[in-house]
C-alpha cells in the first residue's frame, strides 16, 4: 500500500479563509511514491483493468470520438449512422468485419461534416442568387 501524509490547512482564528461563505479545513493527501517505480512483488494493472482507457483499440476509441464530433459539427442523422457503425464495430470479434464496420463508419463521419461544411459555404451563394432572381422578376 502506497505510503501517504495527511496535509492539514486550518483556516488562523484571526485570519479567516473563506469557501462558499464559510471557514473550511482542507485535508489534501499526498502521495510519496512516484507512480513510475513500484515495488517488485507489485502486480501491475493493465491500462485496460485499471479503467484508464475504455476502448480495445486506439482506432475504435477515435472512430467513436470521431463519430460523436459528425453529430456534434456535421449533419447529426449521418452521424448517428457513423456512431452506430462504429459502437458495432468495437464490439466485433471477426478481424475483417471489424476492419469494414470501421471504414464504413470514418466514410460515414466525413460524409457528414463534409455535407454540413458544402452546406455552410453554399449557403451566401444561394442566398446571393435568390436575390439576383428576384430582382430579374421584377
Amino acid at each position: 500500500m502506497p505510503e501517504t501524509q495527511e496535509l492539514q490547512i486550518l483556516a488562523a482564528s484571526g485570519e479567516q479563509t473563506l469557501q462558499n461563505g464559510s471557514v473550511e479545513e482542507i485535508k489534501v493527501l499526498i502521495d510519496k511514491h512516484d507512480p513510475s517505480q513500484q515495488p517488485s512483488g507489485f502486480n501491475q494493472q493493465s491500462p485496460s483493468d485499471s479503467g484508464e482507457t475504455h476502448c480495445r483499440h486506439f482506432s475504435s476509441c477515435s472512430l467513436r470520438r470521431l463519430a460523436i464530433m459528425s453529430i456534434v459539427c456535421g449533419v447529426s442523422c449521418i452521424g448517428i449512422k457513423a456512431l452506430i457503425l462504429a459502437l458495432r464495430a468495437e464490439q466485433e470479434k471477426d478481424q475483417p468485419k471489424h476492419e469494414l464496420l470501421s471504414r464504413r463508419s470514418r466514410k460515414f463521419s466525413v460524409l457528414s461534416i463534409a455535407v454540413f461544411l458544402g452546406a455552410l459555404v453554399c449557403l451566401p451563394f444561394l442566398v446571393v442568387f435568390i436575390s439576383y432572381i428576384m430582382t430579374l422578376i421584377e
